[in-house]
């Protein structure tokens, strides 16, 4: 199983949100997802032998908004970047 966290743009409620998980259920090899209107975020564990993150993303942007890909958290560090401050 693998986690991927994508970029899901536009949505306006949690509404749109529940919408947007439905769908990704729908896909063979989505054991979860979890969809953030505020952060504008999906969360999804999948299986990647059944499916990839280009079928995601595909999915999300079939209900009509963004999707760009994977994001990085914000908390995580580039390395090199501002080495020794905070």
């Amino acid at each position: 199983m693998r986690t991927s966290i994508i970029e899901v743009g536009g949505m306006l409620s949690a509404l749109s949100a529940r919408g947007v998980e439905k769908q990704l259920m729908k896909l063979p090899g989505i054991e979860k997802a979890e969809v953030n209107y505020v952060c504008g975020s999906a969360t999804a564990i999948y299986d990647e032998r059944l499916i990839g993150l280009k079928e995601i993303q595909a999915r999300v942007q079939q209900c009509g908004y963004r999707c760009s890909g994977a994001l990085q958290p914000k908390h995580v560090c580039q390395m090199g970047a501002n080495r020794g401050t905070f």
